[in-house]
């Protein structure tokens, strides 16, 4: 997860769905994984979090923020994120993660109406890939991208998550 940087520290939670890790350093929160989601539903708990010592203000911030989400609480702000974690990938990404940020908590938006908030309205396909490939979920909303038909769509880390997450911000039945 630190890919060599000895500026990151991490923060390791334990729920009943498994660990979930984020990493931050002084430019932000640079990753965020997810366990896969259980094969049988059960409920997301956070049994435990192991922050290291002396932790910067940034990463203690992510902590209380993933937590939040986790309880299905308003998060308050996002803290910052590190922009190397983006930076890669390209433009078109990019501009739908940015646009994925837009989206205000308990809503939901299509992928073509996320791809149209983009800046590339007949690229709804791309927009759903580019969730797909986000670096940051749950910093970066894209549980918060549906399918058309009024579906789910998909979720990195499985539908499961991606239910919790809508359920908790009031958005999903």
């Amino acid at each position: 997860m630190n890919r060599g940087r000895t500026d990151l520290q991490t923060a390791v939670f334990e729920t009943t769905w498994g660990s979930l890790s984020i990493a931050a350093g002084a430019r932000g929160v640079a990753a965020c994984r997810l366990p896969a989601a259980p094969g049988t539903p059960r409920p997301l708990q956070v049994l435990r979090v192991r922050i290291p010592r002396g932790a910067k203000a940034v990463l203690r911030q992510a902590v209380d923020f993933v937590r939040a989400v986790i309880e299905g609480r308003a998060p308050g702000k996002c803290p910052a994120l590190d922009e190397a974690a983006l930076g890669g990938a390209p433009e078109f990404r990019r501009s739908v993660w940015t646009a994925l940020r837009k989206i205000p908590r308990g809503r939901t938006l299509t992928y073509s109406g996320l791809a149209g908030l983009a800046g590339h309205p007949r690229a709804a396909r791309a927009a759903g890939s580019a969730c797909g490939a986000n670096p940051l979920p749950l910093f970066i909303p894209c549980h918060r991208a549906v399918a058309a038909n009024g579906d789910l769509g998909g979720f990195s880390a499985g539908l499961a998550w991606k239910t919790r997450l809508l359920t908790g911000e009031g958005a999903w039945r």
